[in-house]
């Protein structure tokens, strides 16, 4: 794995690699983490720093362990820094769709001030209105106020199919993460979703799961795109596969999500990333269950580039061999996973943040 270099584009941009073998208790892939941290972190003395992580929803498995999470927070203590954990509400219906059902979530699933020595602030308030309009290219992006006013965020992401953007990462948690529900509407009214009825029974669950009140069922489903705010849940919730995202309209949410990611760290004095290629499931930590793996684990990534970082875990799953998994079947390894899956080409929001100067594809990787 050592010196594994990326597509040339542009600038090299280092990655740093932890591999998921381990063969030795001294070995343990969370020891890791401050090899990692001292190549891409520089913190100082009281200085406030975000660890923006998307926590789970509850019944979803596959998160990032809290374990990992403590490792970062001691880091960061370690040299001065005053830690929090932090994520924003849900669009979408659900266990975080405000801070007090979110602090629920995140506590069943393990991230608490106990089990990190750092408290959980969700970003954008109570309901996930506070926030601040950020400029990037005449459009304005609301991004949460814990974000902004942080002086150091850290960003870490689990790399995993993404079922509106083909696979999500640093790029994916930084943009839709790191927005209030006014930003994340902006990102998503451009992915309002199309039905098809040829599956249809008339169950009428889409009417129960829709946060917008936007599907109303009688003979036939109506969707009201007026209210629609293009959240995605009927996409992925629907167990006849009635709705979908046309291919110019994921293509459209991801340069949106790749704007929004550059609002979020237009502020902010330093950004380090952890992508963790580990349960690389076919859909995103939003999802309230888990599917098996399509790959095998890969281990843990480190950068100071958002669009480095995602490029070299999209290119490392897409090397392996895939797993047996109701969705993935197996996939041989060279061909893209995700766009396999879903149908979607990832590789939009690489290339438009890119083009917005928010990184580059070319990359090194450095094993540690």
């Amino acid at each position: 794995m050592k010196n594994y270099i990326g597509k040339r584009y542009s600038t090299m941009a280092q990655v740093y690699f932890a591999s998921a073998r381990t063969y030795h208790a001294s070995d343990a892939l969370y020891k890791a983490i401050p090899k990692l941290f001292e190549k891409v972190c520089n913190i100082e003395k009281n200085e406030k720093v975000a660890i923006k992580l998307h926590m789970g929803e509850l019944g979803n498995t596959n998160y990032i362990r809290p374990i990992f999470i403590k490792k970062i927070v001691e880091m960061v203590e370690k040299e001065g820094g005053m830690p929090f954990v932090t994520d924003t509400t849900a669009l979408y219906g659900g266990k975080r769709g405000n801070a007090i059902d979110y602090l629920h979530t995140a506590a069943i699933n393990g991230f608490s001030i106990s089990s990190m020595n750092a408290p959980v602030i969700i970003a954008d308030g109570l309901l996930g209105f506070d926030g601040k309009g950020i400029d990037i290219n005449g459009n304005k992006i609301e991004i949460a106020l814990a974000i902004l006013q942080a002086d150091k965020l850290i960003v870490a992401s689990h790399f995993k199919g993404h079922g509106m953007a083909g696979f999500g990462g640093a790029i994916k948690n930084l943009g839709m993460g790191c927005s209030t529900k006014n930003g994340k509407i902006w990102q998503h009214e451009v992915s309002k979703p199309v039905y098809d009825s040829k599956n249809c029974i008339l169950c009428k669950k889409c009417v129960d799961f829709c946060p917008a009140n936007a599907i109303k069922v009688d003979d036939k489903v109506i969707i009201d795109y007026a209210a629609c705010f293009g959240c995605g849940a009927c996409t992925v919730l629907c167990d006849q596969g009635c709705f979908y995202l046309p291919a110019e309209k994921a293509e459209e949410f991801q340069e949106r999500v790749a704007i929004a990611a550059k609002a979020a760290v237009n502020n902010v004095k330093g950004v380090a990333y952890f992508n963790f290629v580990m349960n690389v499931t076919p859909r995103c930590d939003c999802c309230s269950f888990a599917d098996t793996p399509i790959v095998q684990d890969v281990g843990i990534l480190a950068s100071n580039d958002p669009v480095a970082i995602d490029k070299a875990s999209f290119d490392l799953v897409n090397a392996l061999p895939g797993m047996p998994n109701s969705l993935g079947e197996g996939i041989e390894k060279g061909i893209d996973k995700f766009y396999k899956i879903h149908g979607i080409d990832g590789m939009v929001q690489l290339r438009k943040a890119e083009e917005i100067g928010l990184g580059s594809m070319e990359y090194k990787i450095i094993e540690i």
